[in-house]
């Protein structure tokens, strides 16, 4: 397709990829709240203690972000596949038009119905069993901690997932897994580095004087007294962190999906 993005067309897209892959939305979206039913039998079979509000809506947010997860391996395992992915390569729309239609599937749709259908679960279980389902996670979601702030981190993991899925052909996850886990390794060896060679003397200095280096908020590394160099290198490690994490990692993900798909061949 030479035209980058049609609208109508990519719409037909949405639509036709949505419905190929809503069997497998629900059954992901139904075995996440059969759980939370299971729990609640539980429960009921076994006299268990109530669970709170709080404790229901963590379980929500962790089941929603599984979701994002294992929602590229589920939903476009076969993209890249030898013979299976030949059928979405002839697919007559732009690669454009084919990385949203994806996106909109693993990013929006399923996670939202997953999220949609264990609510839906919790507020029938705690309207008839209120004893072992106090109050409704509505409640707990307005008082839930930095909402945004976890959505968006769970959203750069998944476009590492994402990535991932394109970028292998087998295992996807298992290798998408370690090579996060090698990446997560690589920055935190940079980081001992840093402190055991760069800043060596520094610390060894506060180890001897047996200070103790307390930051909870960034202002607390101006108050570093007699150690300027180590306020600043840490504030360095922390925008860097910042910038690296929520800037070059999303990027970096969705280009190198785009690259792949757009780059595929079979």
């Amino acid at each position: 397709m030479n035209e980058i993005f049609n609208k109508n067309r990519f719409f037909k897209l949405v639509k036709k990829e949505f419905s190929e892959r809503t069997p497998v939305i629900i059954k992901i979206a139904a075995i996440f709240s059969l759980l939370l039913a299971g729990y609640w039998l539980s429960m009921l079979i076994f006299n268990g203690g109530p669970a709170s509000a709080n404790s229901r809506n963590s379980y929500l947010f962790l089941a929603t972000m599984i979701t994002m997860i294992i929602a590229p391996f589920n939903l476009y395992r076969n993209y890249n596949h030898p013979k299976k992915g030949i059928d979405y390569v002839i697919l007559p729309a732009s690669v454009t038009e084919k990385f949203l239609s994806m996106l909109t599937n693993t990013v929006i749709f399923l996670p939202l119905i997953t999220f949609g259908s264990i609510l839906i679960t919790d507020t029938i279980l705690a309207t008839i069993s209120p004893k072992m389902f106090p109050g409704y996670i509505f409640s707990a979601l307005v008082d839930y901690e930095k909402p945004f702030e976890n959505i968006f981190e769970a959203l750069i993991l998944q476009f590492g997932c994402i990535f991932g899925n394109f970028l292998f052909q087998k295992n996807k996850a298992l290798k998408t897994i370690l090579s996060g886990v090698g990446l997560y390794i690589a920055l935190a060896f940079i980081l001992v580095i840093m402190i055991t060679v760069v800043f060596k003397d520094d610390f060894q200095t506060m180890q001897n004087m047996k200070m103790t280096l307390k930051v909870e908020n960034l202002s607390d590394i101006d108050k570093i007294q007699g150690f300027e160099s180590i306020g600043t290198i840490l504030k360095g490690f922390y925008y860097s962190f910042m910038v690296i994490f929520y800037g070059i990692f999303p990027i970096a993900f969705l280009t190198g999906t785009f690259y792949k798909m757009k780059t595929q061949q079979y």
